[in-house]
Protein backbone atom coordinates (compact mmCIF):
# COMPACT_ATOMS: atom_id res chain seq x y z
CA UNK A 1 0.00 0.00 0.00
CA UNK A 2 1.34 3.46 -0.84
CA UNK A 3 1.94 5.97 1.87
CA UNK A 4 1.37 9.86 2.07
CA UNK A 5 4.39 12.18 2.83
CA UNK A 6 3.70 12.13 6.64
CA UNK A 7 4.35 8.27 6.93
CA UNK A 8 5.99 7.94 10.50
CA UNK A 9 5.48 11.79 10.59
CA UNK A 10 4.61 13.07 14.13
CA UNK A 11 1.17 14.33 15.07
CA UNK A 12 1.00 18.44 14.28
CA UNK A 13 -2.16 20.08 14.77
CA UNK A 14 -2.98 23.52 14.78
CA UNK A 15 -4.76 24.73 17.86
CA UNK A 16 -7.25 27.89 16.39
CA UNK A 17 -9.01 29.76 19.08
CA UNK A 18 -8.96 33.48 20.14
CA UNK A 19 -9.07 34.99 17.01
CA UNK A 20 -11.04 38.19 17.37
CA UNK A 21 -10.51 39.72 21.23
CA UNK A 22 -9.57 43.23 22.44
CA UNK A 23 -8.22 44.09 25.46
CA UNK A 24 -10.34 43.86 28.75
CA UNK A 25 -11.06 47.15 29.57
CA UNK A 26 -8.84 48.28 32.62
CA UNK A 27 -5.64 45.99 31.39
CA UNK A 28 -2.31 47.63 31.17
CA UNK A 29 0.38 46.66 29.09
CA UNK A 30 4.15 46.54 30.07
CA UNK A 31 5.35 50.58 30.93
CA UNK A 32 1.58 51.34 31.66
CA UNK A 33 2.24 48.99 35.04
CA UNK A 34 2.88 51.06 37.77
CA UNK A 35 6.36 50.41 38.65
CA UNK A 36 5.59 49.03 42.27
CA UNK A 37 3.89 46.13 40.78
CA UNK A 38 6.22 45.47 37.54
CA UNK A 39 8.81 44.81 40.64
CA UNK A 40 6.82 42.60 42.71
CA UNK A 41 6.41 40.73 39.60
CA UNK A 42 9.71 40.41 38.28
CA UNK A 43 10.36 38.83 41.69
CA UNK A 44 8.21 35.95 41.01
CA UNK A 45 9.27 35.96 37.78
CA UNK A 46 12.71 35.60 39.14
CA UNK A 47 11.89 32.52 41.52
CA UNK A 48 9.41 30.82 39.25
CA UNK A 49 12.16 30.70 35.94
CA UNK A 50 14.29 29.48 38.32
CA UNK A 51 12.60 26.72 39.76
CA UNK A 52 11.37 25.56 36.47
CA UNK A 53 14.85 26.02 34.84
CA UNK A 54 16.97 23.92 37.24
CA UNK A 55 14.21 21.41 38.35
CA UNK A 56 13.24 22.27 41.37
CA UNK A 57 9.85 21.22 41.78
CA UNK A 58 8.66 22.51 45.36
CA UNK A 59 10.40 26.37 44.77
CA UNK A 60 7.87 26.26 41.27
CA UNK A 61 4.73 24.73 43.87
CA UNK A 62 5.59 27.12 46.54
CA UNK A 63 4.78 29.61 44.20
CA UNK A 64 1.07 28.51 42.99
CA UNK A 65 -1.90 29.22 43.88
CA UNK A 66 -3.98 26.66 45.71
CA UNK A 67 -6.51 25.62 42.82
CA UNK A 68 -4.06 24.95 40.59
CA UNK A 69 -1.67 23.22 42.82
CA UNK A 70 -5.28 21.03 43.76
CA UNK A 71 -5.87 20.75 39.48
CA UNK A 72 -1.98 20.22 38.88
CA UNK A 73 -1.39 17.33 41.19
CA UNK A 74 1.66 15.31 40.74
CA UNK A 75 1.13 16.40 37.30
CA UNK A 76 3.31 19.32 38.08
CA UNK A 77 6.59 17.33 39.25
CA UNK A 78 6.36 16.03 35.75
CA UNK A 79 6.05 18.75 33.98
CA UNK A 80 9.18 20.86 35.92
CA UNK A 81 11.17 18.00 35.29
CA UNK A 82 11.07 17.35 31.67
CA UNK A 83 10.81 22.00 31.41
CA UNK A 84 14.48 21.68 33.29
CA UNK A 85 15.73 18.97 31.02
CA UNK A 86 14.14 20.67 27.81
CA UNK A 87 14.71 24.61 28.74
CA UNK A 88 17.86 25.01 30.72
CA UNK A 89 19.05 28.22 30.33
CA UNK A 90 20.60 30.84 33.07
CA UNK A 91 18.69 33.69 31.98
CA UNK A 92 15.69 34.73 30.20
CA UNK A 93 13.82 37.67 28.58
CA UNK A 94 10.52 39.28 29.39
CA UNK A 95 8.63 39.40 26.22
CA UNK A 96 5.36 41.18 27.43
CA UNK A 97 3.62 41.46 30.70
CA UNK A 98 0.18 42.64 31.57
CA UNK A 99 -1.81 44.05 34.72
CA UNK A 100 -5.54 43.78 35.04
CA UNK A 101 -7.73 44.70 38.08
CA UNK A 102 -11.67 44.90 38.87
CA UNK A 103 -13.01 41.79 36.55
CA UNK A 104 -15.43 39.85 37.68
CA UNK A 105 -14.54 36.87 38.92
CA UNK A 106 -15.35 34.12 35.98
CA UNK A 107 -15.35 36.65 33.44
CA UNK A 108 -13.14 36.53 30.10
CA UNK A 109 -9.93 38.43 30.04
CA UNK A 110 -8.72 39.14 26.65
CA UNK A 111 -5.88 40.52 25.87
CA UNK A 112 -4.14 41.08 22.41
CA UNK A 113 -0.23 42.48 21.78
CA UNK A 114 -0.07 45.82 19.58
CA UNK A 115 3.27 45.23 18.09
CA UNK A 116 2.27 45.76 14.31
CA UNK A 117 4.49 43.08 13.59
CA UNK A 118 3.80 39.30 12.08
CA UNK A 119 4.19 38.32 15.94
CA UNK A 120 1.24 40.04 17.06
CA UNK A 121 -0.88 37.64 19.35
CA UNK A 122 -4.32 37.09 21.28
CA UNK A 123 -4.36 36.03 25.11
CA UNK A 124 -7.48 34.93 26.87
CA UNK A 125 -8.07 33.06 30.21
CA UNK A 126 -10.92 33.52 32.89
CA UNK A 127 -10.49 35.34 35.64
CA UNK A 128 -9.77 34.09 39.27
CA UNK A 129 -8.53 36.96 41.04
CA UNK A 130 -9.11 40.70 41.56
CA UNK A 131 -6.14 41.34 40.42
CA UNK A 132 -4.50 39.47 37.92
CA UNK A 133 -0.78 40.04 35.98
CA UNK A 134 0.34 38.17 32.87
CA UNK A 135 4.23 36.98 32.20
CA UNK A 136 4.97 36.27 29.00
CA UNK A 137 8.87 35.04 29.68
CA UNK A 138 11.40 33.55 26.83
CA UNK A 139 14.62 31.57 27.91
CA UNK A 140 18.01 32.73 26.28
CA UNK A 141 20.82 31.08 24.63
CA UNK A 142 19.21 28.04 23.63
CA UNK A 143 18.88 26.03 20.27
CA UNK A 144 15.46 25.13 21.26
CA UNK A 145 13.88 28.30 23.97
CA UNK A 146 10.85 27.71 25.08
CA UNK A 147 7.94 30.17 26.28
CA UNK A 148 7.03 30.24 30.39
CA UNK A 149 3.11 31.66 30.65
CA UNK A 150 2.67 32.53 33.68
CA UNK A 151 -0.69 34.27 35.19
CA UNK A 152 -0.66 35.38 38.89
CA UNK A 153 -3.54 36.09 41.24
CA UNK A 154 -3.45 38.67 43.81
CA UNK A 155 -3.80 36.46 46.83
CA UNK A 156 -3.71 38.88 50.14
CA UNK A 157 -0.31 40.31 49.67
CA UNK A 158 1.18 37.72 47.72
CA UNK A 159 1.28 36.92 43.92
CA UNK A 160 0.46 33.34 43.10
CA UNK A 161 0.73 31.35 40.15
CA UNK A 162 -3.13 30.99 38.76
CA UNK A 163 -2.14 29.30 35.23
CA UNK A 164 0.89 28.22 33.85
CA UNK A 165 1.91 26.83 30.51
CA UNK A 166 5.43 26.07 29.08
CA UNK A 167 5.96 25.36 25.16
CA UNK A 168 8.56 26.00 22.43
CA UNK A 169 8.91 29.44 21.55
CA UNK A 170 11.40 29.57 19.03
CA UNK A 171 14.54 27.54 17.49
CA UNK A 172 17.42 29.00 16.50
CA UNK A 173 15.44 32.47 17.02
CA UNK A 174 13.18 32.60 15.10
CA UNK A 175 8.81 31.64 15.80
CA UNK A 176 6.56 30.23 14.09
CA UNK A 177 5.84 33.30 12.30
CA UNK A 178 9.13 33.17 10.74
CA UNK A 179 8.79 29.67 9.68
CA UNK A 180 5.79 30.04 8.02
CA UNK A 181 6.89 32.51 6.30
CA UNK A 182 9.85 30.39 4.83
CA UNK A 183 7.45 28.20 4.00
CA UNK A 184 5.56 30.05 1.97
CA UNK A 185 8.51 30.91 -0.39
CA UNK A 186 9.89 27.76 -0.47
CA UNK A 187 6.01 26.58 -1.51
CA UNK A 188 6.24 29.16 -3.99
CA UNK A 189 9.68 28.06 -5.56
CA UNK A 190 8.31 24.83 -6.00
CA UNK A 191 10.30 23.29 -2.76
CA UNK A 192 7.14 21.08 -1.48
CA UNK A 193 8.85 18.96 0.70
CA UNK A 194 11.25 21.77 2.78
CA UNK A 195 8.18 23.84 2.97
CA UNK A 196 6.08 20.87 4.27
CA UNK A 197 9.34 20.11 7.09
CA UNK A 198 8.71 23.77 8.12
CA UNK A 199 5.61 24.00 8.37
CA UNK A 200 5.63 20.63 10.76
CA UNK A 201 8.40 23.19 12.58
CA UNK A 202 5.56 25.60 12.50
CA UNK A 203 3.12 23.20 13.80
CA UNK A 204 5.84 22.63 17.06
CA UNK A 205 6.10 26.09 18.05
CA UNK A 206 2.07 27.48 17.21
CA UNK A 207 0.95 27.50 20.46
CA UNK A 208 4.12 28.03 23.13
CA UNK A 209 0.92 29.11 25.58
CA UNK A 210 -1.26 26.16 24.99
CA UNK A 211 -4.85 27.38 24.55
CA UNK A 212 -4.27 30.51 26.43
CA UNK A 213 -2.33 32.34 23.51
CA UNK A 214 -2.87 32.23 19.90
CA UNK A 215 -0.76 33.95 17.14
CA UNK A 216 -3.35 36.59 15.65
CA UNK A 217 -2.90 34.78 11.92
CA UNK A 218 -3.19 31.55 13.14
CA UNK A 219 -6.05 30.28 11.15
CA UNK A 220 -4.36 31.40 7.83
CA UNK A 221 -1.29 29.09 8.56
CA UNK A 222 -3.29 26.31 9.46
CA UNK A 223 -5.24 26.68 6.13
CA UNK A 224 -1.69 26.96 4.57
CA UNK A 225 -0.40 23.84 6.26
CA UNK A 226 -3.19 22.00 4.65
CA UNK A 227 -2.81 22.88 1.61
CA UNK A 228 0.93 22.31 1.56
CA UNK A 229 -0.08 18.62 2.84
CA UNK A 230 -2.29 18.30 0.18
CA UNK A 231 -0.07 19.45 -2.73
CA UNK A 232 3.36 17.48 -0.96
CA UNK A 233 0.79 14.08 -1.03
CA UNK A 234 -0.23 14.77 -4.41
CA UNK A 235 3.07 15.09 -5.85
CA UNK A 236 5.16 12.65 -3.95
CA UNK A 237 3.59 8.72 -3.31
CA UNK A 238 5.85 7.06 -0.89
CA UNK A 239 7.28 5.07 -0.78
CA UNK A 240 9.79 5.78 -3.89
CA UNK A 241 11.81 3.55 -5.63
CA UNK A 242 15.42 5.37 -6.55
CA UNK A 243 15.02 3.81 -10.24
CA UNK A 244 18.90 6.71 -10.42
CA UNK A 245 20.51 4.30 -8.13
CA UNK A 246 21.11 0.82 -9.61
CA UNK A 247 19.78 -1.25 -6.29
CA UNK A 248 17.14 0.88 -6.71
CA UNK A 249 16.30 2.08 -2.32
CA UNK A 250 12.95 2.95 -1.47
CA UNK A 251 12.29 5.80 0.27
CA UNK A 252 9.61 5.67 2.96
CA UNK A 253 9.73 8.58 4.96
CA UNK A 254 11.10 12.31 5.00
CA UNK A 255 10.60 14.46 8.03
CA UNK A 256 12.65 17.61 9.96
CA UNK A 257 14.93 16.90 12.30
CA UNK A 258 16.00 19.92 14.99
CA UNK A 259 19.95 19.55 15.80
CA UNK A 260 21.81 21.37 18.80
CA UNK A 261 24.91 20.03 18.39
CA UNK A 262 27.10 23.32 18.58
CA UNK A 263 28.72 24.06 15.66
CA UNK A 264 25.63 22.22 13.64
CA UNK A 265 22.65 23.75 14.59
CA UNK A 266 20.36 23.80 12.59
CA UNK A 267 16.75 22.05 10.93
CA UNK A 268 17.67 19.43 8.51
CA UNK A 269 15.51 16.30 6.27
CA UNK A 270 15.54 12.88 7.20
CA UNK A 271 15.38 10.48 4.51
CA UNK A 272 14.56 7.35 5.45
CA UNK A 273 14.65 4.63 2.95
CA UNK A 274 14.87 0.56 2.62
CA UNK A 275 18.03 -0.52 1.47
CA UNK A 276 18.85 -4.71 -0.27
CA UNK A 277 22.07 -3.97 1.15
CA UNK A 278 22.96 -5.78 4.16
CA UNK A 279 23.71 -3.02 6.84
CA UNK A 280 27.15 -5.14 7.84
CA UNK A 281 28.90 -4.17 4.17
CA UNK A 282 29.21 -0.09 4.89
CA UNK A 283 30.81 0.01 1.77
CA UNK A 284 28.55 -1.22 -0.68
CA UNK A 285 26.15 0.92 2.02
CA UNK A 286 28.13 3.72 1.14
CA UNK A 287 28.59 3.48 -2.75
CA UNK A 288 24.90 3.07 -2.76
CA UNK A 289 24.07 6.60 -0.67
CA UNK A 290 26.68 8.27 -2.45
CA UNK A 291 24.12 7.87 -5.72
CA UNK A 292 21.39 8.84 -3.84
CA UNK A 293 22.88 12.22 -3.34
CA UNK A 294 23.94 12.73 -6.47
CA UNK A 295 19.95 12.34 -7.49
CA UNK A 296 17.94 13.69 -4.63
CA UNK A 297 17.90 16.78 -6.04
CA UNK A 298 15.79 15.54 -9.22
CA UNK A 299 13.55 13.73 -6.97
CA UNK A 300 12.48 16.40 -4.19
CA UNK A 301 13.04 19.19 -5.69
CA UNK A 302 15.10 22.27 -4.24
CA UNK A 303 16.08 19.74 -1.37
CA UNK A 304 19.79 19.71 -2.21
CA UNK A 305 19.64 23.66 -2.84
CA UNK A 306 17.79 24.90 0.53
CA UNK A 307 19.72 22.99 3.16
CA UNK A 308 23.15 22.88 4.54
CA UNK A 309 22.55 19.31 5.45
CA UNK A 310 20.52 16.41 4.70
CA UNK A 311 20.48 13.29 7.19
CA UNK A 312 20.00 9.48 5.31
CA UNK A 313 19.31 6.26 7.36
CA UNK A 314 19.55 3.39 5.58
CA UNK A 315 17.18 0.55 6.83
CA UNK A 316 16.99 -3.49 5.96
CA UNK A 317 14.09 -3.93 7.56
CA UNK A 318 10.88 -1.27 7.07
CA UNK A 319 9.65 0.72 10.88
CA UNK A 320 6.58 -0.68 11.89
CA UNK A 321 5.77 1.88 14.84
CA UNK A 322 6.12 -0.53 17.65
CA UNK A 323 10.07 -0.95 17.32
CA UNK A 324 13.06 0.83 16.00
CA UNK A 325 14.71 -1.76 13.87
CA UNK A 326 18.51 -1.23 13.13
CA UNK A 327 19.46 1.27 10.77
CA UNK A 328 22.87 3.11 8.92
CA UNK A 329 23.32 6.63 8.99
CA UNK A 330 24.46 9.26 6.33
CA UNK A 331 25.14 12.87 6.42
CA UNK A 332 25.41 15.04 3.13
CA UNK A 333 27.17 18.24 3.68
CA UNK A 334 26.14 20.84 0.77
CA UNK A 335 27.10 24.31 2.41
Amino acid sequence: MRKSILYLLVAVCFTVGLQSCTNSKGTKANDQIDKDIRQQIAEVNKKLFEGITTGNVQAVKDLMSPELLKNAGSQIDTIVTRCSKRYPAKSFELLDEYYTKGMAKKSEDSIKSDKGSVNDYNIGFRVSNDEMYTSLMVTKGLTINGLIFAVYGKYGNDWKVAILQMGDYSIMGKTAEDYYKEAQELHAKGSLVDATNLMIITSQLVSPGGTYFSYRNVSQMKIFFSTTIDVANATYQLPIIVKQVKTEPQIFSISPQVIEEVGHEGIYPVIKYRSTIKLEDTAALKAENDAMQQAIGTIFNGIDQNNQYIMYEAYNQMPDGKSSPRHYGFIQKLK
